[in-house]
Formats: C-alpha cells, structure tokens, sequence
C-alpha cells in the first residue's frame, strides 16, 4: 500500500501539519506513524505551532523557513536530521509572506514560487533547482494548489489541461489535477508526500485515493 489515511487531533488536513522529501521528513508531533514514508523523520512543532507544512517547504536538497524562526530551532532540526544521516541547507526567507509550504512546489526537479515574491535566488539556493514564478489556477497559493514528488505531481482541480503540460515541464514529472479530503480543491493542504508514499486525511474518498495514486506513480 502506497498510502496512509489519518487525523491529527481530529484535523484532516495533515498537509499543513508536516512535509516530505525523498531523504527526510518534518512532521508535527501529533502523528503517531510516518514509517509510509519511508524516510528520516522528525516530530517537532515551529513557531510555537504544528503547522510545519504551512511554515516550511523544501526538497531534498534545503529547506526554506520563515524569517521569524529562531537560529536556535533551525540548529535543533539539522542535529535532528544529521543525526539520521541527513545533512541540508535550511534557509530563511527573508520575505512579508511567510507561509511558504502554502505558496512554494518543489520536487528534486524544480520549484514553482508563488508570484507574491519579490526575489527568487534564496529559493534556488536552498533547494538546488530552478524557481519559477508562476499562479495555478489562478491561484498564487501554488504549494496548497500543487503537492509534488520525483515521480508526480497532483494540482487543483481547476487547473487547465494547458496548465498542466507546463507544469509537467517546469516540474519534469507527469501529474493530474484532484481533489483531497472529499472534494477539497488545496491539495497541498491535505497531503504529505514523497516517491515513496503519501500520508492523507481520513475524509480523502476512496475516488480521491485512487486519483492522487494515479497523479503521484504509485499505479
């Protein structure tokens, strides 16, 4: 099975409570189980919050946090994870928008920025690829609009077919658009994913399973 189905604390939308890479994974310490992963985990809070997946986005190469979170915390997280072998760039964004796992996509490929961004190079930095500014269905929030792995990707469900093969060449990974949480069109808001699974909410149909399987390769 490619797919774990849970709630935090009796919320669904898991995506704002963690993220995922194909070398780690941060997460809030409310799940009980990310083994589906597959991959070096941390439970941990940010901000005084849960909302690791609201605050943060990255890939396996960096990290990217918001401006306010303290030197102290970011030196934690990378003990954390050197501590499982893992060793990334964590950087801060210095920018007036500061929920970046809700307005940043990245996979291992590339990115896709939301277009509220003043500059870009922090993000190529961080994570290693090309950062392109661009909306998904005509929203700017493009990390809740688009959750990405190295193998797929799954987009609002509004998202054009035209918007879609330019995505699939930004991205360099085929996808489809979707809906999560029975019919919910953020997607990002309600997955954490990498090549190796996806962990969702427990409102996510069994329609919605097999479109985000099909969207992210694990048919």
């Amino acid at each position: 099975m490619s797919y774990k189905q849970t709630s935090v604390n009796g919320e669904d939308f898991v995506g704002l409570l963690g993220l995922a890479t194909d070398k780690y994974a941060l997460i809030s310490t409310g799940f009980k189980d990310a083994r589906i992963l597959e991959v070096a985990t941390v439970k941990t809070n940010i901000y005084g919050t849960n909302l690791l997946g609201m605050f943060c986005a990255g890939n396996s190469n960096g990290l990217l946090v918001p401006y306010f979170i303290e030197n102290e915390k970011i030196n934690w997280i990378k003990k954390q994870l050197k501590e499982h072998g893992v060793d990334i760039n964590i950087e801060k964004v210095d920018d007036t928008y500061t929920a970046l796992g809700n307005l940043v996509c990245a996979n291992d490929k590339a990115a896709i920025i939301s277009t509220e961004f003043k500059h870009h190079k922090v993000f190529e930095d961080a994570l290693g690829v090309e950062a392109v500014k661009r909306d998904i269905a005509k929203h700017k929030e493009v990390g809740a609009c688009c959750k990405a792995t190295n193998k797929g990707f799954l987009a609002h469900a509004e998202t054009t077919p035209d918007e879609l093969k330019e995505i699939e060449k930004i991205l360099k990974v085929p996808g489809k658009e979707g809906t999560i949480n029975f019919g919910f069109p953020f997607v990002g808001s309600g997955l954490i994913a990498n090549s190796h699974g996806y962990i969702t909410g427990l409102r996510t149909s069994g329609i919605e399973l097999g479109a985000i399987d099909d969207a992210l390769g694990f048919f």
